[in-house]
């Protein structure tokens, strides 16, 4: 080969005629503080602002952190240990660290799904979020009065229940001859044209219940957000709200251009994206309970509720919100862990996750419930009547409420810019677990990513159409209740099968002593065998038990949407079992034993974890004793010998043994797609 040639970047000369193709290696995080604060802006999302107090307040208040703790300490932070230790020492994606068992390969396929699902619904709530900002920057923000266009003749803040007590002869909101002063102010204070049916002698009854009334908020959601009418309903969703499909496109745009370099964009994005939620709820909570009327929604929300413990409700309920929590199952802990140098403490970080998430969330609780205390005060009504779940707390609760304080613009824009913030730390990684499956499993995508992650994106903004249509919240709902629900509870009982049944226990823990230096103890084992695994299984055989149909705003919905949500569901379930079948069928040997043995066997290439964990002897020192050359930053020392692979990996850890004058062979690594080997 002609000498000029070693000179191009495509072609090197070793020991005279080896051609090698220089490879783009796999990238890692820049330090561990990227990956803390990525896996806290991952689990620290949307639904800590309103499901975990919402939950928190139906199922006994401070009662219901007891069984969330518990919880924690048996699934949470043995599972999440669990999925960081298994993405870490293979350190490729959840899509392709499946081929430690084929047989199973289906669980990474059903990730994929499932974040993708999610990830089309889930960016419409952030293009809410950006409607609500954008809207935010006008001196009268349009949800705090009945002075637009889309106004109804029932808009207006509801009636003080405390207002009738000061008149005289009303009882319980019914009101008798009263004078035109008394009607006046009532009129005065009611704000609208609203008729309460009194003749000219005034002498008849004045009904002030709160049904009569229609908050400004809620008007601006329905009628000028959405308009969505009582016509409206999961089979007629109506036309597309071009507004929101803006905010929607603006949406994903965001996110590609976070995740378009992989971690090492997203990896500094979180920085500003993990940690200005907390400041912003740190002023919420310091605004929050210095509101009149704070203590009430603030003693709802810890007072516990003891005889609910007895509830098996409330279990299910907290075994449900830590998946929500900590993203166990998701897939997209054991990607990031994939970016993780090989002897990261990975074990910290399972704390560390699982209590940011769980303090989080009762920090957010503190935000919500004190602003919900006066709410209710200044509007005489109880906490039950103003607390609502889901994107009802968020985009009609809350504007309400932010309504109601100084500086309204400035506080309701900090706001949603927070669930903005909370929103996209969550959506990057659901879009980079899929990205990096994809990439993972089809490595001439990793070459061309940016253009495969425009493909993606694109294919999901137009799924997530029909959800900023008129009737969108009905698909929004769906998706929600059937695309991450009981399926994560089934995904989390086959990964702990497959690990520790399939893979091996044993040998699952000695990849971790290889690794960290330590064998895991009995309660970890334990927990990843039996505890854990039966206790997924008893929240998911609880949730067939209580199946309710979906309703939504107190509407049923129909049969056919009830089978497509179930599609839905099965989309990332059936994977899992059909792959398998598959696998077993195509598996080498004559007979079923024989192709179950060989489709249970790792890949070779990754029966001896990561790659980057080690460097590679390439040439001899005077003695004769190979000297290692570094193949990338951050590679441990590996000695060559004769094995299955061609080469005999010692870690970091071990003890070095000398060095014989056998014959040393470079192991060349291509992107986690295969080994060759070749001789000096």
């Amino acid at each position: 080969m002609p000498r000029f040639l070693d000179k191009l970047p495509w072609m090197r000369r070793k020991n005279g005629e080896v051609k090698e193709k220089k490879e783009k290696q796999r990238a890692q995080w820049g330090s561990q503080k990227e990956f803390i604060l990525t896996c806290i802006g991952y689990a620290v999302g949307l639904g800590n602002v309103w499901r975990f107090p919402y939950l928190c307040y139906v199922n006994g208040g401070g009662a219901f952190l007891i069984p969330y703790f518990i919880m924690m300490m048996i699934v949470g932070i043995p599972l999440l240990y669990m999925e960081y230790c298994f993405g870490q020492y293979f350190g490729v994606g959840s899509l392709t660290i499946w081929k430690i068992c084929p047989l199973f390969k289906g669980i990474g396929a059903g990730y994929c799904i499932l974040n993708a699902l999610v990830c089309i619904y889930y960016n419409v709530i952030i293009a809410l979020a950006l409607y609500y900002l954008f809207a935010s920057f006008q001196l009268n923000l349009p949800w705090t009065n009945c002075n637009n266009e889309w106004n109804t003749e029932n808009c207006g803040e509801p009636i003080p229940g405390g207002l009738h007590r000061n008149i005289t002869g009303c009882e319980n909101g019914n009101c008798t001859n009263m004078t035109t002063s008394t009607v006046g102010s009532v009129f005065a204070y009611a704000g609208s044209n609203l008729t309460y049916g009194l003749n000219a002698t005034m002498n008849t009854t004045l009904n002030l219940t709160h049904e009569h009334r229609v908050s400004p908020s809620d008007e601006y959601w329905r009628l000028k957000l959405l308009e969505v009418t009582d016509e409206h309903s999961i089979s007629n969703i109506g036309n597309v709200r071009w507004h929101l499909a803006l905010c929607l496109l603006l949406a994903w745009i965001f996110v590609c251009i976070f995740v378009s370099r992989g971690i090492k964009t997203s990896g500094k994005v979180v920085y500003f994206t993990a940690t200005f939620p907390y400041v912003m709820l740190t002023v919420l909570v310091i605004r929050g309970v210095t509101l009149d009327g704070a203590s009430k929604g603030l003693l709802y929300f810890i007072l516990p509720s003891w005889e609910k413990l007895a509830d098996p409700k409330v279990w299910f309920a907290a075994g449900t919100q830590l998946f929500y929590s900590t993203n166990i199952a998701w897939g997209g802990m054991i990607t990031m862990a994939s970016y993780n140098t090989f002897s990261h403490n990975c074990i910290r970080d399972a704390f560390v996750i699982n209590f940011v998430a769980f303090f989080t969330s009762l920090y957010a609780g503190l935000a919500v419930f004190s602003v919900i205390g006066y709410m209710a005060t200044q509007y005489g009504q109880e906490v039950e009547d103003v607390i609502k779940s889901g994107p009802g707390l968020a985009f009609i609760v809350y504007p309400r409420a932010l309504g109601l304080m100084p500086a309204a613009p400035l506080w309701s824009a900090l706001f949603f810019f927070m669930l903005f913030l909370l929103g996209i730390g969550s959506q990057m990684v659901s879009f980079e677990t899929v990205m990096t499956g994809l990439c993972d499993e089809f490595p001439i995508l990793r070459r061309r990513r940016f253009i495969t992650m425009a493909c993606v994106a694109t294919i999901l903004f137009l799924s997530g159409l029909p959800c900023v249509t008129q009737g969108g919240m009905y698909v929004l709902n769906l998706m929600d209740w059937y695309s991450a629900g009981l399926c994560l509870l089934v995904i989390a009982v086959v990964e702990c099968v497959a690990i520790q049944y399939f893979y091996g226990n044993k040998k699952f823990c000695a990849n971790i002593k290889e690794m960290l230096g330590v064998f895991p103890n009995y309660w970890w084992r334990i927990c990843w065998m039996i505890i854990s695994p039966v206790v997924i299984l008893g929240v998911l055989i609880f949730s067939f038990v209580e199946y309710k149909p979906l309703t939504y705003a107190g509407i049923p919905y129909p049969g056919w949407s009830e089978v497509v949500g179930w599609i839905m569901a099965m989309s990332s379930i059936l994977p899992i079992f059909v792959i398998g079948i598959y696998m077993l069928i195509t598996a080498r040997g004559e007979t079923i034993r024989e192709k179950f043995i060989n489709v249970i066997q790792p890949d070779k290439l990754l029966a001896d974890g990561r790659k980057d964990k080690f460097s590679v002897s390439t040439s001899k020192d005077d003695s004769g004793n190979g000297s290692a050359e570094s193949l990338s930053d951050g590679q441990a020392e590996v000695e060559l010998g004769e094995s299955p692979i061609g080469a005999v990996y010692k870690p970091h850890h071990h003890k070095e043994r000398e060095r014989t004058d056998t014959e040393l062979t470079l192991l060349r690594y291509t992107d986690d797609t295969e080994l060759e080997t070749s001789a000096m």
